[in-house]
């Protein structure tokens, strides 16, 4: 009954929830919306199975695609928060009115609802791989000492950089990995995928351990 839904990306998103869940208190403050965020992945994602395992419907783009605006606009919202990023604050909160913009175009007017909108991944990857570049960059030029193993943010774009990087690189090769898999059946686009989210929510997974203690001290 179950088949195709407790797979590794299944897995990492849960395991994540569960500790957004145990780890964020009303002391992590805004952090607290990672378990808002990921219980709506968690039932996207749910709703994408049943659309493809029990009903088989040609498509289950349509909750992918809302999905897609909601995590881009959230990972780039928290940017707006550290320190470091004060600067920038203002073209980040109009980076995401533009975003947004972009997005719901693309979804009424070209690829459309059940359609994945690959253009606007596309999109909101490189915006995020620049983000967490300008942020990394920005911390490792700050003049004072910080802890970066045990700053949450550090883990953040960490883990949003090699996720966004690495779905910059399947969206390219994509055609190139489908004809292989054609020929040999071999699922390298899956195995490139998967290791992607591990490392995402693995490093979120360190970000909210982070938080925790960060609020603690």
């Amino acid at each position: 009954m179950f088949k195709g839904y407790f797979n590794i990306i299944g897995i990492a998103e849960w395991c994540c929830f569960v500790a957004a869940l145990l780890l964020l208190d009303k002391k992590t403050t805004y952090w607290r919306f990672f378990q808002l965020f990921l219980f709506i992945t968690i039932c996207v994602e749910t709703i994408g199975w049943y659309m493809n395992y029990i009903i088989r419907r040609p498509t289950n783009a349509l909750p992918f695609n809302f999905l897609m605006l909601v995590s881009f606009m959230f990972f780039i919202w928290l940017f707006t928060k550290p320190i470091e990023m004060q600067r920038t604050k203002t073209k980040l909160q109009f980076l995401i009115l533009l975003f947004c913009i972009i997005g719901l175009v693309n979804f009424f007017l070209f690829q459309k609802f059940w359609k994945y909108n690959s253009y606007t991944q596309l999109l909101g990857d490189i915006i995020l791989v620049g983000i967490s570049a300008y942020f990394l960059i920005s911390i490792l030029k700050a003049p004072e000492y910080k802890n970066l193993f045990g700053y949450e943010y550090f883990w953040l774009a960490n883990g949003l950089i090699v996720s966004s990087m690495g779905s910059m690189l399947l969206y390219y090769f994509g055609d190139s990995l489908y004809a292989y898999y054609k020929e040999t059946k071999i699922p390298v686009y899956d195995y490139i995928n998967s290791v992607l989210n591990i490392v995402l929510y693995g490093s979120l997974i360190i970000a909210f351990i982070c938080r925790r203690k960060t609020t603690r001290s």
